[in-house]
C-alpha cells in the first residue's frame, strides 16, 4: 500500500513540475507582451483563468491520484501476481513432470531388470530340465542295457544248457552205439555232463 502512495506521489510531483514548466514560458511571454503594450491577445494572461486552470488541474490530479492511480496500480499488481502465480504453477508442473518422468524411468529400469531376471531364471530352469532329461535318458539307457545284458546272460545260459544237454544226448547216443548198449542211468548221465562242462 505504501508503494502505491509513493508511486502516486511521484506521478503527482512529476505532473505538477511538467505543468509548471509548460505554463512558465507562456506566462513570461504574456507579461512581456503586456509590458511592451499592444501585443497579441493570444499571449495576454488572464490571472483568474490561470488560477482556475491550476485549481481544476490539481483537483483532477488529486482525484486521479486518489481513485484512478490506485486502481491502475492495483490492477497492475493483480496482473503481476497472476503472472507470477502462473509462472510458479508452471514451475511446479514442470517439477511434477520431472518427478513423474524420473519415477517412470525408475519403474522402466526395474521392469527391465525383472524381465532380465525372468529370462535368466527361465534359461536356468531350461538348463536344469535339459540336464534332468539327459540324466533320465542316461539312466533309462543304462537300465535298458542292464536288462539286455541280463537277458543275453540268461539266453546264453539257456543256450549253453541246451547245448550241454544235446551234447550229453549226442555223447550218450555215440557211446551207446559204440558199446551197443544204451546208457540211461543217472550216474552215467552225470559223468557225461561233468565232462561236457569241462569242455565248454
Amino acid at each position: 500500500m505504501s508503494e502505491r502512495r509513493n508511486r502516486c506521489t511521484r506521478v503527482l510531483g512529476t505532473s505538477v513540475a511538467s505543468l509548471a514548466a509548460l505554463a512558465l514560458p507562456a506566462a513570461l511571454a504574456a507579461q512581456e507582451a503586456a509590458e511592451g503594450g499592444g501585443g497579441s491577445p493570444i499571449f495576454s494572461v488572464d490571472i483568474g483563468l490561470t488560477l482556475w486552470t491550476w485549481v481544476l488541474f490539481l483537483l483532477t490530479l488529486g482525484i486521479l491520484a486518489w481513485k484512478v492511480f490506485p486502481w491502475i496500480s492495483g490492477t497492475l499488481e493483480d496482473r503481476q501476481r497472476k503472472i507470477q502465480d502462473t509462472i510458479d504453477q508452471a514451475a511446479e508442473d514442470r517439477e511434477e513432470a520431472r518427478r513423474l518422468l524420473e519415477r517412470h524411468r525408475k519403474e522402466l529400469s526395474e521392469a527391465r531388470q525383472q524381465a532380465q531376471e525372468i529370462v535368466s531364471e527361465s534359461r536356468e530352469a531350461a538348463e536344469r530340465l535339459r540336464e534332468e532329461m539327459l540324466e533320465e535318458a542316461r539312466r533309462e539307457r543304462e537300465q535298458m542295457a542292464e536288462r539286455a545284458r541280463r537277458e543275453l546272460e540268461r539266453e546264453r545260459e539257456r543256450l549253453s544248457a541246451q547245448v550241454r544237454e544235446e551234447a550229453v544226448d549226442v555223447a550218450l547216443a555215440a557211446a551207446g552205439r559204440l558199446l551197443k548198449e544204451r546208457l540211461d542211468s543217472e550216474d552215467d548221465r552225470r559223468l557225461v555232463e561233468d565232462y561236457v562242462a569241462k569242455l565248454g
